[in-house]
């Protein structure tokens, strides 16, 4: 018996994993932007490689020395060639968000996904989940070791006070190795934003949004005003609890059960952590630990020095607010885990269904047939 399926939700770009996964179907453009939306959806490899090959150019061209390839603003006759931050910096970003634009494409679509259907996972949403987990969790690995790193080589590695102490100076000058980690996070979390419109809009769509937006604008005005170590430590915290979140999801769609329990459990750990108590340790740092070192008369934006009362209260707003949609997003882990606990549900809460039964004309929004269950 027929029946009238739900219809998918669409993201902003009208998703085409249908045409990319090579089922040909009947897309109507009504207007010259849908079509180039829909066109930057579907060649997302070719014009991300087309225009690295042009950025490239142009940097042979102008000596190797242009902002899109290059670090800006190194600081004349230091001794531990270090770096300051400016306006230039924002080529840098825009090139890696390109960058990250091409991985992501080349890794899930060339990789991941062709390498699901060997291993013999037949539903289509679960191969395209599948592609998007696993980038995500190649890319938190190598971040957050990248962050670990940087950390080690900094004052604040385990210790919160040296978010503060000496500050701006030996805050303002970055050495390469801080600057260049910060500016490739900025464009992930800038790439990210236009992943999130082109992806299948999820249940928490809305609270992705807002999350990445409140991330890009954590990175840009802790850049610009100097706080940069304060930004190294909420990335590693965040960082590191996502590897088991996607690597779960991963290990999920392959079909290892028992796998998926150890790393379900790994990953709950590893959020209360990261997530909540560190996560809450440096917002206790900045609205009380600051206080005790710096002055609130220190504002001075010539030497570099942005710190005062309102400056305090903007960031612990904007880090509050992510700790608010942290805590709902934790709030369907544990949802999940009582699904677990007692059915043995492992479905995200955040998803529509996994199992996709006629994808075709599911991603179609038309009517759908029955469902098949997928085992």
């Amino acid at each position: 018996m027929t029946q009238i399926g739900p219809q998918k939700k669409k993201s902003y770009f009208d998703s085409s994993q249908a045409v990319r996964s090579g089922e040909q179907e009947d897309i109507k453009h009504k207007d010259a932007v849908a079509f180039v939306c829909q066109w930057v959806v579907n060649h997302q490899i070719e014009w991300s490689i087309s225009l690295l090959v042009v950025i490239q150019l142009w940097n042979y061209a102008v000596g190797g020395e242009s902002a899109l390839v290059q670090l800006q603003y190194k600081i004349p006759d230091d001794p531990q060639g270090r770096y300051t931050r400016g306006w230039r910096d924002t080529c840098f970003i825009a090139h890696w968000a390109v960058i990250f634009t091409m991985l992501r494409a080349v890794t899930m679509y060339r990789v991941l996904e062709p390498f699901a259907r060997w291993y013999g996972v037949r539903s289509n949403r679960k191969v395209t989940r599948f592609g998007e987990q696993g980038w995500l969790t190649i890319y938190y690995i190598l971040s957050n070791a990248a962050g670990v790193y940087v950390m080690y080589n900094s004052p604040h590695w385990l210790n919160s006070k040296g978010f503060w102490i000496e500050y701006p100076e030996g805050h303002k000058q970055m050495t390469m190795l801080m600057k260049l980690y910060y500016l490739v996070q900025m464009g992930f979390w800038f790439q990210q934003i236009f992943v999130i419109l082109i992806e299948e809009k999820r249940k928490d769509f809305a609270a992705m949004l807002a999350h990445h937006i409140i991330t890009c604008n954590l990175l840009g005005w802790s850049l610009y005003m100097n706080y940069t170590r304060v930004g190294n430590a909420v990335l590693c915290c965040m960082d590191s609890s996502d590897i088991f979140l996607s690597g779960t999801k991963c290990i999920r769609y392959l079909g290892f059960v028992r796998g998926t329990v150890f790393s379900f459990v790994l990953f709950i750990l590893s959020w209360v952590f990261t997530r909540h108590y560190l996560y809450l340790k440096i917002m206790f740092s900045i609205m009380y630990e600051s206080t005790s070192i710096l002055n609130y008369n220190m504002w001075d934006p010539g030497n570099g020095s942005f710190y005062n009362y309102y400056v305090v209260v903007a960031f612990t707003m904007l880090l509050g607010l992510l700790q608010l949609l942290i805590i709902y997003w934790f709030s369907l882990v544990l949802r999940i885990l009582y699904r677990v606990a007692f059915f043995g549900n492992y479905d995200d809460s955040r998803s529509d269904s996994e199992d996709d039964g006629n994808a075709k004309t599911k991603l179609a929004n038309t009517v759908s047939v029955s469902k098949a269950k997928v085992e």
